[in-house]
């Protein structure tokens, strides 16, 4: 009889943990109360997933459960809420001087400073001002310790800034599909500068198709002076303007492993993506198309109708495979980089076609 029972109590956990587990994460939209009631509904807004590009995408790859719902962000950050913070996406939104959330979670990719108006990442360079922060990463609770193993992942969105002006500024640019950078209210001083600096100019990417084959599109990333100098570096040309546009493919955060992190949002991440560089003419992307053919790896074929110069996507000491091949285009002034799946590339070239 006893043995019986225990039979029955494995197995009503067992249907717990398959029930539990069916279910998507959820996305909770992160305030303090210290929120301007501009920002404050800007935020609510969130509740919407159609408000922001990014959190559509995150339904609508199966990432992440339809309802968003609102937290206050310290109820967060007891030990009895870790299940709650770690198996669900977070958004934060706040800064990090008022928002115990957001002073946790921020990392160490940049320095957002309130009391002194003052913001500093490699590649932007140090700024002052009303300056708007966004950065998508995995989310440092399940990232942790505590959590061995786990058979889906979790992000955290940063919403933050020098001032409310630049949060606010940041919370709208993200609705609008910024996925990384930053937004600057008026023109920032710049109390010193590097051969690194770079200030956006915040105009958007070009329109691309919302849904390729099983990839939705999730907005935008925006290259920093890294990257500029990096285009510079190998081609001999330095872009005007640059976009990196995300998509995520169907059940992309369904497990953990270095195919999530390659394929997500996080700034880095160059899986699922298209490049586009704006060049002051069609010559420079004639030089960028010659240096690109001459680098090591470099491979002729086609990308639908256009000419294409394909590498395989780069193995390091975190990625011991290729994830995919980057084919490189050329469109009057434009040059696109593609790391879709190369079964989509006909529908990618028809998108490109419709821009020139």
């Amino acid at each position: 009889m006893k043995m019986m029972k225990y039979s029955i109590l494995l197995f009503s956990l067992c249907c717990a943990f398959l029930v539990s587990a069916a279910e998507r994460p959820k996305i909770l939209i992160c305030m303090d109360p210290s929120l301007s009631p501009e920002i404050a509904a800007a935020a609510r807004s969130l509740l919407s997933v159609e408000n922001a590009r990014p959190l559509a995408a995150l339904v609508g790859c199966k990432a992440a459960d339809e309802t968003p719902q609102i937290v206050e962000s310290a109820s967060l950050l007891p030990d009895a809420a870790f299940s709650q913070a770690a198996f669900n996406h977070l958004v934060v939104i706040g800064r990090p001087d008022q928002d115990p959330l957001q002073a946790k979670v921020r990392g160490h990719q940049a320095k957002v400073d309130p009391a002194a108006r003052e913001f500093y990442r490699l590649g932007y360079g140090r700024l002052q001002g009303d300056i708007g922060y966004v950065e998508c990463d995995w989310n440092p609770f399940l990232y942790s310790e505590k959590v061995k193993n786990n058979p889906f992942t979790t992000v955290v969105i940063k919403i933050s800034g020098t001032s409310d002006a630049g949060v606010l500024a940041a919370l709208k640019a993200f609705q609008g599909g910024l996925l990384n950078g930053i937004v600057a209210v008026g023109e920032p001083a710049r109390p010193e500068s590097s051969l690194l600096d770079y200030l956006p100019a915040n105009e958007v990417p070009p329109a691309l198709p919302d849904r390729i084959g099983n990839l939705t599109r999730a907005g935008y990333t925006q290259p920093d002076g890294v990257e500029y100098r990096a285009w510079l570096e190998w081609s001999g040309v330095e872009p005007e303007q640059l976009w990196r546009i995300k998509y995520l493919a169907d059940g992309v955060y369904d497990d953990v492993s270095p195919a999530a992190w390659v394929n997500g949002l996080h700034r880095l991440a160059y899986g699922n993506a298209v490049t586009i560089a704006e060049f002051a003419s069609p010559e420079e992307t004639a030089q960028l198309k010659a240096a690109l053919q001459k680098r090591q790896g470099a491979k002729t074929g086609k990308l639908g109708s256009f000419d294409a110069v394909i590498f395989d996507q780069p193995t390091d000491e975190a990625f011991d495979r290729s994830y995919g091949k980057v084919a490189y285009v050329v469109l009057g002034r434009r040059a696109a980089a593609i790391s879709l799946p190369e079964a989509q590339w006909s529908a990618v070239a028809e998108a490109l076609g419709s821009l020139e």
